[in-house]
């Protein structure tokens, strides 16, 4: 009788181990927020407006550059969770609404004294449930906030590129 409950408190303690390994080991889900957010190098207004023109396509219910608020009107439509399939046809076209909210903070890096920018984006997406409990939040996959954000970089870039080619094509007029 001895040897079998030596055998089954062996057996609960591997088990309990195991869980408490496996289980201690887990790590929370990180932090949604450092997707959404993303320091520029430049200059305040440069960066304002690299993020107008990559918000062209969207139209626009405030634009306050001193509070540094920029805020989408709602856009109805279908969601597709999906990105690279096809969306289904709905019951209601209007089933999902989403409109986006841009926040802009100057900073100062420490170690360049240069001028950063901090963009954070924030996508409020609403789902309709039905009549009596109407729009429901919902979450974001965060691919629209990482496009938009990758937008602005790519502005950024080709605005630089471009006042670089400009000087040195005005210094090459003035050597000639």
């Amino acid at each position: 009788m001895t040897f079998w409950k030596l055998i089954n408190s062996l057996v609960f303690r591997g088990i309990l181990s195991t869980a408490l390994v496996l289980g201690g080991c887990a790590s929370q889900r990180p932090s949604d927020e450092a997707f959404r957010t993303r320091l520029y190098e430049g200059s305040y207004d440069d960066v304002w407006l690299a993020a107008l023109k990559s918000l062209n396509d969207y139209p626009l219910r405030v634009s306050n550059k001193d509070s540094g608020r920029i805020i989408t009107e709602t856009v109805n439509g279908p969601y597709n969770e999906l990105v690279l399939t096809y969306p289904g046809p709905l019951e209601q076209p209007e089933r999902f609404r989403y409109s986006l909210k841009f926040s802009f903070a100057r900073l100062v890096s420490e170690q360049t004294n240069k001028p950063l920018v901090r963009v954070r984006v924030i996508k409020e997406l609403e789902q309709f449930q039905d009549f009596y409990t109407g729009w429901l939040s919902y979450p974001s996959d965060g691919i629209e906030e990482k496009i938009l954000l990758y937008r602005i970089e790519q502005v950024l870039g080709m605005e630089k590129a471009l006042t670089k080619a400009l000087e040195k094509r005005g210094k090459r007029k003035n050597q000639d």
